[in-house]
């Protein structure tokens, strides 16, 4: 008998995509009980267009909440303890969702997440094949930019991290862990939610037998379109990036990294200023200091709920960086240099403070990327 599942996605002025999305969800070979869409207040056709789809369950704000709110809205709009978040702008493809219930259905109890296979509306590339948690606060993405490869490889891979551009929740677990944080607004928030429930015992898991296919996404903050660097995209990365860091980690981790994680942020600071955008990180800054007893607050409730360490969490795999920062073979090299300097750093610090987790990484979350070359 099948589970029921709800997919639900969050929109904002995607009124050009959404067609494609929800037909691609009504051929769907595995069944779904209800789809649910939050409309952020859009100014274009959206809600008119999704008036036309009765079988759609719309709740319509009246004021732009951010990504990280209303997906919370829609999961505890759902009826059903599996919810399937996607995006607006993605096609799914007809046998992607059945993986996904399968495997959750292995392991239900400590199964946080099991999440697609991303790839390019044209096939031709790897958008996310899951990732991990950089010590340093970035989100690693597995495989993103690199070329398809033709395999039958469908074996699933417990990862550090899960892409909600098409992700299968335990909806009971996710809103234990109290959901997104809303003031992510949106990017970063799958780093923050997935630390917390992976810090409570639960795992996530990608499965590559699942397959979705992503558009180009918001022009406001996608670098995916015309690969332009948006302006309001670097606050929030910083912000949500630093935030992540200072809520969640142990206060032994954060003391030990912090020569490394100064380095990081001044590497930033410099790669925006070569773009113009520096001003965007003294934003993020003040508005981190503005809110630090909040912060405060949020850290308490947090660290009560811990029940794995920071050295079985977090990773130093390859940093993933958007390639408008790297778009000269001298900033190649260096960010090739950072990588090692930074696992030998990690190495080093997980070893000191958490020694009976030394070989975790390498053991039980292998990089994707290794698993490429080795199928190369």
């Amino acid at each position: 008998m099948n589970r029921p599942v709800t997919v639900v996605t969050v929109n904002y002025n995607h009124s050009h995509y959404l067609p494609a999305y929800l037909d691609s969800l009504r051929r769907s070979s595995y069944p779904i009980s209800n789809m649910i869409v939050v409309d952020n207040d859009s100014t274009d056709e959206s809600l008119a267009l999704l008036r036309s789809y009765p079988d759609v369950t719309v709740l319509a704000n009246q004021r732009n909440i951010g990504y990280s709110a209303a997906l919370n809205q829609a999961i505890r709009c759902a009826q059903t303890n599996l919810v399937c978040a996607t995006g607006p702008d993605v096609v799914v493809d007809a046998n992607w969702l059945g993986p996904l219930v399968a495997y959750y259905q292995r392991n239900p109890e400590t199964i946080f997440a099991v999440a697609s296979r991303v790839l390019t509306m044209d096939r031709m590339q790897v958008q996310s094949a899951g990732g991990s948690l950089h010590f340093c606060g970035h989100l690693c993405v597995y495989e993103m930019w690199e070329p398809v490869i033709s395999t039958d490889d469908t074996t699933p891979h417990e990862v550090g991290a899960i892409d909600s551009t098409s992700a299968l929740f335990d909806r009971e677990k996710f809103l234990a862990i109290g959901g997104c944080d809303p003031d992510f607004f949106v990017y970063h928030e799958e780093f923050d939610y997935c630390y917390r429930a992976r810090m409570r015992g639960w795992t996530c898991w990608y499965h590559p037998g699942s397959v979705v296919y992503h558009g180009e996404g918001s022009a406001e903050f996608s670098v995916r379109g015309s690969g332009a660097y948006p302006r309001k995209r670097p606050f929030l990365h910083t912000r949500n990036r630093l935030l992540s860091v200072f809520k969640n980690y142990q206060m032994r981790t954060i003391v030990a990294i912090l020569p490394a994680l100064l380095l990081v942020e001044l590497l930033t600071l410099f790669a925006l200023w070569r773009l113009g955008l520096h001003g965007a990180y003294g934003d993020a800054a003040r508005w981190l200091w503005r809110y630090r007893k909040e912060t405060a607050l949020k850290r308490t409730i947090v660290q009560r709920s811990r029940r794995v360490d920071d050295g079985r969490l977090l990773s130093a795999d390859a940093l993933t960086i958007s390639p408008a920062l790297l778009n000269s073979p001298t900033m190649r090299l260096a960010k090739g240099a950072l990588d090692r300097m930074l696992a030998l750093y990690w190495r080093g610090v997980r070893g000191v403070l958490y020694p009976s987790r030394r070989w975790y990484d390498h053991r039980t979350l292998r990089s994707a990327r290794d698993r490429t070359d080795k199928r190369r």
